[in-house]
């Protein structure tokens, strides 16, 4: 065992140190003069010449070579300049003319840092073309781990809402603002929303929804482009597609539905309203 293998120092030494450091004390000092003006002066010490490689001697086994660094993934999405993505994502978007055609590019699409640590690409579920489009913000935890889309628990709260409105996934669309999960669920930041929110556009345009239920804020943020979405809380508005508009509502997110349920009673509302929209 070493001699300072179990070294603790005492608490009063601690404290001193801890004074010494909050008074500026940073450097030990000792008994002996040091000129710092010369020694700063001194040329900087040249590092070490890099050692010639010698053939092994006889007998004795050359050094066994490092692995070569591991390449990244195949299909990564690849690093670019914001700009450059967005561009990229407004032109591949306008490329679709189908629902199916715009899933495969966006899926293809390299200019969103999500598709390089989401471990799914999930983009909707129920039926394409239904008068009532419901957009949820990105998959859940349990979308994310078994790799299909609107099955977790907030899903299933949609379920719910939609036959309380007389409903289901025959006769509504669901989709996601992103399809890659963000790490820890976070909101999409600015640069993410410029590539992704062309497609988002492109997507509803195709959809063409008589009612577009917008879920929580942090899909309204993305789908709208804009972080001011408060003014739409409560009130059908015109949602422009890039070709066209679709009339949608800003309801609560499925997740604050669970977390709070007070929030149900204004989610009642909307989805009455919801309803009215087909009446």
């Amino acid at each position: 065992m070493s001699p300072d293998a179990d070294f603790a120092p005492e608490p009063g030494l601690a404290a001193l140190i801890d004074w010494y450091l909050s008074i500026g004390v940073d450097m030990a000092v000792d008994e002996t003069p040091h000129d710092r003006f010369a020694e700063s002066a001194a040329p900087p010490v040249r590092p070490a010449e890099p050692a010639v490689a010698r053939a092994p001697s006889p007998g004795v086994a050359p050094p066994t070579p490092r692995p070569p660094a591991r390449e990244a993934r195949p299909g990564r999405a690849a690093p670019v300049f914001p700009e450059e993505a967005a561009r990229a994502a407004r032109d591949a978007a306008a490329q679709a003319t189908t629902i199916d055609g715009l899933r495969a590019l966006l899926e293809s699409f390299e200019g969103c840092a999500l598709k390089a640590t989401a471990g799914h690409f999930l983009f909707s579920a129920g039926a394409p073309g239904a008068p009532l489009m419901a957009l949820d913000f990105s998959p859940g935890e349990e979308e994310e781990r078994g790799g299909a889309a609107f099955v977790g628990p907030e899903a299933r709260l949609l379920d719910n809402m939609l036959r309380a409105i007389g409903r289901d996934r025959s006769s509504a669309y669901l989709a996601y603002a992103t399809p890659w999960r963000p790490p820890g669920a976070r909101e999409l930041n600015a640069t993410e929303v410029a590539a992704l929110n062309p497609f988002l556009r492109r997507h509803i345009a195709l959809a063409a929804p008589r009612a577009l239920l917008i879920l929580g804020d942090f899909a309204a943020r993305a789908a709208l482009g804009s972080p001011d979405v408060a003014r739409y809380r409560g009130a059908w508005f015109d949602y422009d597609t890039g070709g066209g508009t679709a009339r949608a509502l800003l309801a609560p997110s499925l997740a604050s539905l669970l977390r709070t349920p007070i929030l149900k009673r204004r989610a009642w509302r909307d989805l009455r309203a919801v309803a009215g929209a087909f009446g």
